[in-house]
């Protein structure tokens, strides 16, 4: 590959990872920001609900106009209805203020998501995968940065926190209207056409795997502290160390995926995954104090980390021409999945908190078999 080519898909790269990072900022930037805004409980929840919303339908919407249109044009636009709605809030006061920020950020925010996975699996056509989790890692550490700058306090007000993620959003604005983006793929291909692509047996099996894995792990995040907190019946606080480990054990966990597919097949990654998240809630059933617990949630987060985005990496490997909107299905149908698991955990869990660890259990092996399947199926067509 000429240097020059090389030196442009890093920087295309390393952007994309900066625009992931902001997705994961905005992802839980509600959720931070309601201690300090002047709203009742009930709004409150409903402004929670808004940038969720936002995402999903963004989310359903871009792929297409990323195949068609491309990449550049759909990560400035998302970044703009970002920035603005984060300079504006320190200024809204009112409800409906509030809830037309927030949905506006959450579409810009979907939008983005997508955006980034197909550029970065387009980008490392040999190394989808690892690269995808690079991208996780960088979401992880966006979701993590927006609690700990909004609970600096005094030291940095919030209205002061959001103006200044508002200028970074613009700067990384400008770096992506000066970059030189790769061409749409499908340009003049109509939409309904793209579309057909979708309806092929590999996607279906995909989309099915990744609803389990959202849902796991959104049932996992819920649940967590909630599982320890029962059966060890321990305090909130003292409970809360298990989502911390299995939040910073997502994160790592990524990171040493990207690392690992370099040399390791993805579906080799996605089966000792699942063995990894089956190990670690049976070290949280069994234990029967906090030390254990708290390492099993550890070992369940280090287990299902790698699973989405090595998943969508070999999909992109899949069906390499419409990555846009092969991803925005596919991530469509992982939110839904991310909708049900904590609402499975909450059926499951009206037994005994502890029945709440069968979700992550049948999650990861449905997405062994699957992945089996996936491999027959990739063989019959080969051959």
């Amino acid at each position: 590959m000429p240097e020059g080519i090389y030196v442009h898909r890093i920087a295309l790269t390393a952007t994309a990872n900066t625009c992931m990072f902001v997705f994961g900022v905005v992802l839980l930037l509600m959720g931070s920001l309601l201690p300090s805004l002047q709203v009742s409980n009930a709004q409150a929840g409903k402004l929670g609900s808004f940038p969720l919303m936002g995402i999903l339908v963004a989310t359903i919407l871009v792929g297409p106009i990323l195949d068609t249109v491309g990449a550049k044009p759909a990560l400035a636009l998302a970044l703009v209805l970002i920035a603005v709605p984060l300079a504006v809030i320190p200024s809204l006061h009112g409800y409906l203020g509030l809830a037309g920020a927030a949905l506006t950020y959450g579409l810009g925010g979907g939008a983005l998501n997508t955006a980034c996975n197909a550029l970065v699996s387009d980008l490392n056509a040999s190394g989808r995968a690892a690269a995808l989790n690079l991208l996780g890692f960088s979401l992880s550490l966006g979701a993590i940065s927006t609690p700990l700058l909004m609970s600096i306090g005094d030291r940095l007000p919030s209205s002061l926190a959001l103006r200044l993620l508002a200028t970074g959003v613009a700067v990384i604005l400008l770096l992506v209207l000066v970059l030189r983006f790769p061409p749409a793929k499908r340009q003049g291909t109509p939409v309904s056409k793209l579309l057909r692509a979708l309806n092929q047996r590999p996607v279906w099996l995909f989309g099915v795997l990744l609803f389990f894995e959202s849902g796991s792990e959104n049932c996992m995040f819920v649940w967590s502290s909630k599982i320890v907190a029962d059966v060890l019946r321990t305090s909130p606080h003292r409970a809360n160390l298990a989502l911390v480990a299995l939040s910073a054990a997502h994160g790592i966990g990524r990171l040493i995926a990207a690392l690992w597919l370099h040399g390791m097949c993805g579906r080799t990654v996605i089966r000792l995954s699942t063995a990894a998240t089956v190990a670690g809630a049976l070290v949280v059933y069994s234990s029967r104090e906090l030390p254990y617990a708290v390492a099993g949630m550890v070992v369940i987060g280090l287990g299902f980390s790698a699973i989405f985005p090595t998943a969508l990496g070999l999909a992109g490997d899949h069906f390499p021409g419409e990555t846009g909107t092969l991803f925005g299905a596919l991530i469509t149908v992982a939110a839904v999945g991310g909708i049900v698991g904590p609402s499975a955990g909450s059926w499951l869990g009206g037994n005994g908190a502890l029945r709440v660890l069968w979700i992550p259990v049948a999650s990861a092996t449905a997405i062994a078999a699957l992945t089996l399947r996936l491999r027959l199926t990739s063989a019959a067509v080969e051959s």
